[in-house]
């Protein structure tokens, strides 16, 4: 059935956390997929919240991937970027669902090919892309794009 796929990358977590607490708490009953990249256990933002909603809501779904945990992590989860994560949750088949992506811009670069690759079409991708605030740029507050879920 038709779902919505959020990939988020790095501190780009502030949006599909804001819309994934309103379609749940709306009784939105499509499935929910968060998919969350980041380097190592530090880095993911707001772990606890997404295990519990979780164990909470069948209908959502936490995977997070770390592209280079460290050996103090003991990571048992997925290994590699937030996009082969989703590949090998999907087995590469991603049509009929909706995706909705935010994060620096070679995440989303590499989420859109991979998207498009399982058979998503472009009119079914919303991005939102931004620099960290290393980079100098200010964080991107939601954008009228998201709106649109």
């Amino acid at each position: 059935e038709p779902g919505a796929i959020f990939m988020a990358g790095g501190s780009g977590l502030s949006c599909p956390q804001s819309m994934i607490l309103d379609m749940l708490e709306e009784g939105d009953a499509r499935q929910i997929y968060l998919f969350q990249g980041a380097r190592n256990v530090a880095e993911l933002y707001n772990r606890e919240l997404f295990e519990a909603l979780d164990r909470e809501h069948d209908h959502f779904h936490y995977i997070p991937a770390l592209n280079a945990p460290l050996d103090e992590d003991n990571w048992e989860g997925f290994q590699g970027f937030v996009q082969e994560a989703a590949i090998k949750y999907f087995d590469n088949r991603f049509n009929g669902h909706k995706a909705y992506l935010c994060g620096p811009p070679p995440m989303i670069d590499a989420a859109i090919t991979a998207l498009m690759q399982g058979r998503l079409f472009e009119r079914d991708i919303h991005m939102e892309r931004f620099l960290t605030a290393a980079d100098g740029a200010e964080e991107l507050s939601r954008s009228a794009l998201f709106k649109r879920i």
